[in-house]
């Protein structure tokens, strides 16, 4: 089966080879798992309540994390699936680089992951034309919080209705909008299609080992990133269990527990992912 959309990815999953373990991260020092089942019957559920919400077809949602975690992918899922355009952005931007993009981008909702984060973008929020909501990952007084969509989901859902968002969705609709960083001037925004980017995963497919789909992926560098993000999206259609590391900090750490076959990497990274990797002794046998 080969994906025209980003969404048909993950229904591929759910058909051809589910896992019990399709995205992990760790909390509170320990690895929690979700299954492809509940990813989709999660994302699926919010995609249901964005649509009962009023978000239409093209308009663009911010997603911004300080870690990766499955969140951020459910939630970007459940964008593609209506049709609407993820808008993601770096953690470690400041609020104005917020008001801009976010304004730039007439992002109607936004979603963050933490605190520290929310204080930003609330900071700035009366500034954006447009933004409707806020909604956390984490529990934050005073905001809205991810997991009233799904509820939101469950009284509103209407499979024919989410089944028809979907199959007006075209490989060439805008998926993404990737913001660069902005060093010799404002930020700029770049449209990804749908079909940019599955492209790419189809072409990667044929160029890594992902022959074997018992085998683990390690995620450490930003989802916004759209390498990272390709990459997640390759090891979703070849059925290979994601783990999302803690941080940068902890990659040797984690390596040790997940004991992964893959992990992406940029070249300004390398020297500090080995340098923390081999100071530690790690047994990378059976990394690719």
């Amino acid at each position: 089966m080969t994906p025209s959309r980003i969404f048909d990815i993950l229904s591929i999953q759910v058909k051809t080879h589910p896992l019990d373990k399709c995205l992990s991260d760790k909390r509170n020092g320990k690895w929690k798992s979700l299954s492809t089942q509940k990813y989709y019957e999660s994302a699926n559920l919010i995609s249901a309540a964005l649509i009962e919400i009023g978000v239409r077809p093209q308009d663009k949602i911010a997603l911004i994390s300080t870690t990766n975690r499955s969140e951020w992918s459910i939630m970007d899922m459940a964008i593609l699936q209506v049709g609407a355009v993820s808008v993601p952005l770096y953690p470690n931007i400041s609020s104005n680089d917020y008001k801009y993009i976010l304004n730039h981008s007439e992002s109607v909702l936004c979603f963050v992951s933490d605190q520290e984060i929310y204080d930003k973008v609330f900071s700035i929020e009366s500034e954006v034309k447009g933004l409707k909501d806020i909604y956390a990952f984490d529990q934050i007084e005073g905001c809205k919080n991810w997991l009233d969509l799904i509820e939101v989901g469950k009284e509103a859902w209407n499979e024919k209705k989410l089944a028809e968002a979907k199959t007006n969705v075209e490989s060439d609709s805008i998926a993404t909008i990737i913001y660069t960083s902005g060093t010799t001037g404002v930020p700029k925004g770049v449209m990804l299609s749908h079909e940019n980017i599955v492209s790419n995963v189809i072409s990667a497919t044929r160029r890594f080992p992902f022959e074997d789909r018992n085998q683990k992926a390690l995620s450490f560098l930003p989802l916004c990133h759209i390498f990272e993000r390709t990459f997640i999206y390759g090891y979703l259609y070849n059925s290979i269990s994601v783990y999302f590391a803690e941080s940068l900090e902890t990659i040797s750490e984690n390596l040790n527990e997940v004991k992964p076959n893959f992990m992406t990497a940029v070249p300004r990274l390398l020297e500090k992912v080995y340098d923390k990797i081999y100071a530690k002794g790690n047994d990378l046998t059976g990394l690719k």
